[in-house]
């Protein structure tokens, strides 16, 4: 299970170190792909398996269903950790995401999350209003 919070530099190739706590559960093979929030969503091999054994379940000629496999499936490239614990960002990818130069890495159970450190902080800040009040089991406090 992934978990906890860092922050890297993006260099000027657009490499991003995956923090060696995490990468020992990664593998080689990392599958990113959009997340949630405008963040980007990297999953193990594995991981992407369960996670396209998920969309495939969703039934595809349900209208409603189509633009989120559609949208995710689209949007999955395939990245490799070199020798020295780095990810390749494509340009493209890191214009999407507003990528600059501080990042942040997350460890969110099953995948990791990349984010932009400034929309890190802003989401952040905005969802720490939330968390103390949040009742994940829906009885009344």
């Amino acid at each position: 299970m992934f978990f906890g919070s860092f922050r890297y530099a993006l260099d000027d190739k657009g490499r991003l170190v995956i923090p060696a706590k995490l990468r020992g559960e990664c593998g080689l093979t990392l599958f990113a792909l959009r997340g949630f929030e405008h963040c980007l969503s990297l999953y193990p091999a594995k991981n992407f398996e369960s996670l396209v054994a998920q969309l495939k379940q969703m039934d595809f000629m349900q209208p409603e269903n189509r633009p989120f496999v559609r949208l995710a499936l689209a949007s999955v490239i395939e990245l490799t950790i070199d020798d020295h614990g780095r990810i390749q960002l494509p340009v493209e990818t890191q214009q999407h995401y507003g990528f600059q130069k501080n990042m942040t890495i997350l460890g969110v159970q099953d995948h990791l999350e990349i984010w932009d450190t400034e929309t890190w902080t802003a989401y952040e800040k905005q969802a720490q209003a939330g968390f103390d009040t949040f009742n994940p089991s829906g009885v009344k406090k």
